[in-house]
């Protein structure tokens, strides 16, 4: 099984599936969706691409949704933007509890969703980390959300935390933090329950670009974020069960990989997409 992602820069993908039951399954679903049930804005569909005044507006923008909200907004700079972003996160899902208010709900996911992206966006600015995706997101339209299935538990082996360039993988479709998002935003103040793996998932779905860094580094800082945040007894898994989905999802690859082998190459690429976004895909 294959895809072919067509952008506007006139760049097509092809991407060649793992052989699993989920891959197959979100094959099939992405073939039920349309372009027009996609989300796509500037803080949703390109991750890590952005420039400074990009940047600057979001901040704006989030600024004016946490006055709305009546949350306290401090100026982030380049050594709270991440405490910050943290606790704003930990306020917005009260306002999912509740539609009645539809303005509050709406500017509460425009939060959440500018929260993401500047997480995203500062952590290369700031930390340098050379993380760059795609999102395929048909959370925001009810009928493709709930076109959903789950994982099948002897797959869970296929999280991984490497945002690898060329990987395709699946998206977190839940209200909440999963365990990766949890460990970069080295996130020790929000509540137990804001945590959920992800055991889920529709056609939702994540193209990377990333520079990865050494895994084996990363593997034992996050066992020291696990044990830092409270182990099982806030994760209700042990580090080592594959439930706890350390990670996303991967289904497949680029097929033309050995056309990026060099940092050149994969920044050539990078070019081409920063300012693009997804028009068409073809399941082949």
């Amino acid at each position: 099984m294959k895809v072919c992602i067509t952008f506007s820069c006139q760049t097509q993908l092809i991407y060649v599936l793992n052989d699993t039951k989920t891959a197959a399954l979100w094959h099939a679903m992405l073939g039920k969706m349309s372009l027009e049930r996609m989300h796509r804005t500037k803080v949703n569909h390109r991750h890590g691409f952005a420039n400074r005044p990009e940047i600057e507006a979001a901040l704006y923008r989030l600024r004016l949704c946490a006055n709305f909200l009546g949350f306290p907004f401090n100026p982030i700079n380049s050594s709270n933007w991440q405490s910050e972003l943290n606790r704003l996160h930990i306020n917005f899902p009260s306002f999912f509890e509740s539609r009645f208010d539809r303005k509050k709900f709406d500017v509460a996911h425009e939060t959440n969703l500018l929260i993401h992206w500047l997480e995203y966006e500062l952590a290369n600015v700031f930390k340098g980390k050379a993380q760059y995706i795609f999102n395929l997101d048909f959370n925001h339209d009810p009928a493709a959300y709930n076109l959903k299935a789950r994982i099948d538990e002897k797959e869970f082996a296929n999280f991984s935390p490497v945002l690898k360039f060329g990987n395709l993988h699946l998206h977190y479709i839940y209200i909440g933090r999963h365990f990766l998002e949890m460990y970069d935003a080295h996130d020790l103040v929000c509540p137990s329950e804001h945590f959920k793996a992800q055991h889920e998932f529709n056609a939702t779905c994540g193209l990377s670009f990333s520079e990865p860094g050494d895994q084996a580094e990363l593997n034992q800082s996050m066992n020291a974020y696990f044990v830092e945040r409270g182990g099982k007894s806030f994760f209700a898994y042990d580090y080592g069960d594959p439930a706890l989905a350390k990670g996303f999802f991967t289904l497949g690859q680029l097929q033309d990989m050995h056309k990026y082998s060099s940092r050149a190459q994969r920044d050539a690429l990078r070019d081409k997409l920063k300012s693009s976004e997804v028009v068409a895909w073809q399941l082949l």
